[in-house]
Parts: C-alpha cells; structure tokens; sequence
C-alpha cells in the first residue's frame, strides 16, 4: 500500500507578530467575561489603532476570543 506524502506548509503565524501592549491584562483574559463580549474587543481594538497604542498584526485579546482561529482575526482586519 502506497503512502500518500503530503508537504506540510508553513503555519501562518510564523510571520505575525501579535501585539501585547495589553501586559499583564493579557495573563487573565480568558478567565474574564469580556473574553466573551467579542464587540468589546473590537472596540477596543479600534481605540487602540486610534491612539498608537497597537503594535503588530494581531491584536492578542482578540485571538484569545476567537474561536475560529488566526485567519479569521486577519481577515477581518
């Protein structure tokens, strides 16, 4: 019996840096309510892009709530 050999890509997030100028809030997120309040998150997201504050390509609270994984996080934004 033959093996079907498949080439194994590269994981996506190798090449995204994900921005945690969120510190120590970071640590207990997904112990929080607001991990769930998924507007919230893009809110503030958004208030962050706003003020400078946003450093990267992903914002770390909002793939801590994303259930659906990093593609979706990028396309979104």
């Amino acid at each position: 019996m033959k093996k079907k050999i498949t080439k194994k890509s590269e994981p996506l997030t190798d090449d995204v840096e994900f921005c945690t100028e969120c510190g120590e809030e970071l640590n207990e997120l997904c112990f929080e309510d607001q991990v769930n309040d998924k507007e919230f998150l893009k809110k503030n997201h958004e208030n962050c892009i706003k003020t400078g504050k946003f450093k990267g390509d992903v914002c770390s609270r909002m793939f801590i709530a994303n259930d659906s994984g990093i593609e979706e996080i990028l396309l979104d934004e």
